[in-house]
């Protein structure tokens, strides 16, 4: 033995059909779920920890060990855990057996619908997701974020700076399942047993020190639907300082590049008017006036949200990606809130039959290492098909455009094992039989025989949406499509010496370091501090 009981052990002298009444169940039940909260645990029959101080091998004979076993066997299967490996050692003083338990996979979770929140800095992005988690207003001061912050730097200055991950439980009355605190696993995994449809949002950051990781939210996470937060008096300022500026009402940039992105990607998106608590009447109208014009100049049709007949108007149109729903909110007095939850109970779930009976398809957005239990744990989103537990994969590419295989060990969904995940879920998977330093951020995973080819080279049609100056061959810009993230050299513009603000442009581009896995129809993103350009891919080359 190498150790002594922790937060992923536990020791027992026997078990024994005593175990099985009710008060000593539930304790048991308790202790392995415990144990199995955060991945494998391991449990032994035959020693006893002695106070938490020092632990002492007992021994069994063969009777106690078997009914030791079959007691085991009925409280996992109460507690919903599974034996995944059973040892038995002969010591001097009798039979020891070790196990190896963990969480039994649930079903997939069979309504999910992912929704991205996109917004400038202190637009209350965080606050009104952590409202929602929690189902309990914030204070004013922004008491709610806490649930999504993470890292010292975003605690500190009360900004998001990374991607965030949250979800909500709706029960059949469409009332949410509130959290007291998201990151308890036990809450987690009741909400998921209890609802009738999960909504998982994807929380970005909102600064410009973090746009790439705003746009790699937006065209990475492959979010069925999008939310763009305005929030009213800081916008109103903004505008205004703008008319002062250039004479000319707008809304600020941060806020129209969230909208072109979400245009250009053709998600279906709405908006949420954020902090009404703190806006006069008189701003508010010119922010409504402002969004109204905008969301018309982008060949849209916005549609106030105010009551349940709107709702349902939401509800038949949005797919259609024409219009686009305005709520107006407030995380403190929760003012719009009502509405909110009900358009996210009824939105219609993007994700086709066809999509899911495809070969399966996954890009990489984060890889970690060093997990506990593990060889290496992908993250993403899965754009097609169905990923399974002892699934043979592929990966890639590498620095030399070649894909290698690996096995799925283990599918999860917000930390609680699954049986599968399909088009359109979040994902972890735990990836065996790969060396972990050949994974990266922008590869893709997929089945086994499906047909990958990289590519450095290709051609796209674009459109600039800001630059200062012109465009010419050479020019190298980084490039974002779903989670790839790379310079890309300008090699050819067809028919144009350079580009310049509205020009609309067939390209040819190369991958300054390394092929990527592209096909036609992929948006693209290049940009310099800002996005620069739009567009899609129409042909790869190499």
């Amino acid at each position: 033995m190498e150790q002594g009981e922790d937060s992923s052990t536990e020791f027992k002298r026997f078990l024994r059909a005593e175990d099985l009444s009710p008060k000593r169940k539930q304790k048991l039940i308790a202790q392995l779920k415990y144990i199995t909260s955060e991945g494998e645990g391991k449990f032994f029959v035959g020693i006893e920890d002695l106070n938490g101080e020092k632990w002492e091998v007992f021994g069994l004979t063969e009777e106690e060990t078997e009914i030791s076993d079959l007691v085991l066997r009925r409280i996992c299967q109460e507690a919903g855990i599974t034996i995944i490996d059973k040892k038995i050692f002969n010591t001097s003083k009798g039979l020891v057996t070790k196990y190896i338990l963990t969480k039994t996979p649930t079903e997939e979770l069979q309504d999910l619908i992912s929704v991205g929140f996109a917004g400038r800095v202190s637009s209350g992005k965080s606050t009104i997701i952590g409202v929602l988690l929690g189902n309990k207003l914030d204070n004013g001061h922004g008491s709610a974020r806490a649930y999504l912050l993470k890292h010292p730097q975003e605690l500190e200055r009360g900004h998001t700076a990374d991607l965030h991950f949250a979800f909500i439980g709706l029960d059949h009355n469409n009332k949410i399942t509130p959290l007291e605190n998201p990151l308890n696993p036990e809450e987690r995994a009741r909400v998921l047993d209890q609802a009738k449809r999960i909504i998982n949002f994807v929380d970005s950051p909102g600064h410009s020190v973090y746009i790439k990781t705003m746009i790699r939210a937006i065209l990475g996470s492959d979010s069925q639907y999008g939310v763009i937060l305005v929030p009213a008096r800081d916008e109103y300022k903004l505008m205004l300082a703008e008319e002062t500026r250039t004479g000319v009402w707008r809304l600020d940039d941060i806020t129209r590049e969230h909208l072109l992105l979400m245009a250009n990607k053709e998600t279906p998106f709405f908006i949420l008017i954020s902090k009404m608590d703190i806006v006069e009447p008189s701003e508010l109208e010119r922010v409504r006036e402002v969004i109204r014009q905008t969301i018309k100049n982008i060949g849209r049709l916005p549609i106030w949200v105010r009551d349940d007949d709107d709702v349902e108007i939401v509800q038949k149109e949005i797919c259609h990606r024409v219009i686009v729903p305005v709520i107006e909110v407030s995380s403190t007095t929760g003012e719009g809130l009502n509405l909110l939850v009900k358009i996210l109970a009824c939105l219609p779930s993007r994700i086709t039959q066809e999509l899911i009976l495809k070969p399966a398809l996954a890009y990489i957005d984060k890889v970690y290492q060093g997990i506990r239990g593990t060889n290496a744990v992908v993250t993403g989103t899965v754009k097609q098909g169905i990923f399974k537990p002892e699934q043979k994969v592929k990966i890639g590419p590498d620095e030399n455009g070649d894909f290698f295989e690996g096995r799925i060990a283990t599918v999860e969904v917000f930390r609680e094992r699954v049986q599968r995940v399909k088009a359109g879920d979040i994902f972890g998977f735990d990836v065996k039989r790969v060396d972990p330093k050949k994974l990266r951020r922008g590869q893709v995973i997929s089945d086994v025989d499906f047909e990958l080819e990289a590519c450095r080279t290709f051609e796209a049609n674009i459109v600039v949406t800001r630059h200062p100056s012109k465009i010419s061959v050479g020019y190298s810009p980084v490039l974002q499509s779903n989670t790839i993230h790379q310079t890309a050299i300008f090699e050819e513009i067809e028919g144009h010496d350079y580009l310049v603000v509205g020009d609309f442009a067939k390209i040819k581009l190369r991958m300054k370091y390394y092929p990527e896995f592209l096909r036609v129809g992929d948006r693209i993103v290049t940009r310099e501090g800002s996005t620069r350009t739009v567009g899609r891919v129409t042909k790869t080359l190499e």
